[in-house]
C-alpha cells in the first residue's frame, strides 16, 4: 500500500483493474443498473485497484490483466521503446506494474 505522504502512490491505486467474481457477494450493489444488491460468482467489472487488491487477497476476486499492460504494448516496447508513450495509457506504469506483478 501507498505511504501516508505518497500523492502518487495513492492516486495510483485509485487506477482501475478488470475483476471478475470468484464468489457471490450479497450486499453489495456494484452495477448501480441492477436492483439485486448481489454480485454473482463470475460476474465481470472494474474496480479500483485498491479494492480489487483487498478482495483478491480474501479469494473472492481474480484480477485480470489491465488493458495499459496487453501484448500490442508488450511489442511496441520489445520493438522501439523511445517511441512509446506509456504515460498516455496509464500515469503510473511503473509502479502500477509494480504492484500487479506479484498477483
Amino acid at each position: 500500500m501507498a505511504s501516508y505522504y505518497d500523492i502518487d502512490g495513492i492516486l495510483m491505486e485509485e487506477e482501475f483493474v478488470p475483476v471478475v467474481f470468484q464468489k457471490a457477494i450479497n450486499g453489495v450493489n456494484i452495477d448501480e443498473s441492477t436492483e439485486k444488491g448481489c454480485v454473482e460468482q463470475g460476474s465481470k467489472t472494474e474496480l479500483p485497484f485498491w479494492l480489487a487488491h483487498e478482495l483478491h487477497m480474501r479469494q473472492a476476486v481474480s484480477i485480470s490483466v489491465p488493458t495499459c499492460f496487453n501484448q500490442k504494448t508488450r511489442l511496441e516496447i520489445q520493438a522501439d521503446a523511445a517511441c512509446v508513450d506509456l504515460r498516455s495509457r496509464c500515469p503510473y506504469f511503473y509502479e502500477f506494474g509494480c504492484k500487479l506483478a506479484p498477483l
